[in-house]
């Protein structure tokens, strides 16, 4: 169960550092920074949360 959580950590401080720097380029007016962090940030949160919940049929 740790290397469960572990893996949600992870993926949380990805998501949270992505999103940093989306607003970061957001104030700097660098918007197609912004989708970017927000497209890849949203892809890594989904995968993480989907292997989160589905973990003990992964592996």
């Amino acid at each position: 169960m740790g290397t469960r959580h572990a893996v949600l950590t992870l993926v949380a401080l990805v998501t949270l550092i992505m999103a940093v720097r989306a607003v970061i380029a957001g104030l700097a007016g660098d918007f197609g920074t912004v989708g970017r962090q927000v497209g890849v940030g949203g892809i890594v949160f989904a995968f993480g949360v989907a292997l989160y919940r589905n973990w003990e049929s992964v592996g």
